[in-house]
């Protein structure tokens, strides 16, 4: 299958005529035609119905679009990665991480220039899909709060401290951490299930026997960070501070509470050096925010 007549397909689709697309790709309408036809031979399927003056996507013409879609924007992706090498510089990555992540570990460590050329893009995914998509996609890298599947590489890059966030007319404003059993007097602002911060934090008070005086859930960390700094309420998140409140540590028996994050690559990776000196400045570089 040659990469050119997937792209005059895609042309034919995005345009929505044969003729518009060869005026778009620059190619005979005639010759588009053919190649059209001979890819349809190659796969074995229709992937136009035609019919006097109209031309549509048959059903195995509509299932055919993503995929070519994929193959195109991984031979870009590889193009830009082979010139990435023929310059001698780092292979560009992509990552898929949670939102959390993205926002409070890997946009900050890209803003610092340390991740240079490597880090190219980080998408934001639910924790609990991130390694699924990373096995379905051709992002470089996941980081999520659960270890990935056996057939994945992995790495530690530590722990995430959970935070209580308050803002200052607070009275543990000040506190250099907070207790867990005082913490279950206070009504709390906490994430739903969906995040690894509310299900440690429920872990944590199970363990320890305590019932919180009253939980509130939300599905954004920000919007929790928002109402901790309007409202004067405690919110309980992994995220870098904002809108004004302070984050202090939550100590527990077993000391203080986190979540861990774990990376994960396909081991056969043909950039594994630059993945794993991209986990090693994550590292680094989480170090300097604890």
């Amino acid at each position: 299958m040659e990469l050119r007549v997937v792209r005059y397909f895609l042309a034919v689709v995005r345009e929505g005529s044969v003729t518009a697309a060869a005026r778009a790709v620059r190619v005979a309408q005639p010759s588009l035609s053919r190649q059209l036809r001979a890819l349809e031979t190659e796969l074995g399927v229709a992937l136009f119905s035609r019919s006097p003056g109209s031309l549509t996507l048959s059903a195995a013409g509509t299932r055919f679009v993503p995929i070519a879609q994929d193959l195109v924007r991984r031979a870009e992706e590889a193009g830009a990665v082979m010139a990435a090498i023929g310059r001698t510089e780092d292979t560009p990555l992509t990552l898929v991480a949670p939102p959390s992540t993205v926002d409070s570990l890997l946009a900050p460590f890209m803003a610092t220039g340390k991740a240079g050329p490597v880090l190219r893009d980080a998408f934001p995914v639910a924790p609990d899909q991130v390694f699924d998509r990373l096995l379905h996609s051709s992002a470089d890298l996941g980081i999520s709060t659960s270890p990935p599947p056996a057939q994945l590489e992995t790495a530690a890059l530590g722990r995430v401290l959970v935070s209580a966030q308050v803002r200052p007319d607070h009275r543990w404003y000040e506190a250099k951490s907070i207790p867990l059993t005082e913490l279950a007097t206070e009504p709390l602002l906490v994430m739903n299930r969906s995040n690894a911060a509310r299900l440690v934090v429920d872990e944590a008070f199970h363990r320890a026997g305590l019932v919180p005086a009253e939980l509130n859930e939300t599905g954004s960390p920000s919007v929790a960070q928002a109402r901790a700094a309007g409202r004067g309420e405690v919110c309980l998140v992994t995220d870098l501070v904002r809108f004004g409140p302070r984050a202090i540590p939550i100590e527990t028996a077993d000391g203080r509470l986190t979540v861990p994050l774990y990376a994960g690559w396909r081991p056969d990776h043909y950039a594994r050096p630059s993945i794993l000196a991209l986990i090693e400045g994550l590292r680094e570089f989480r170090g300097a925010l604890a």
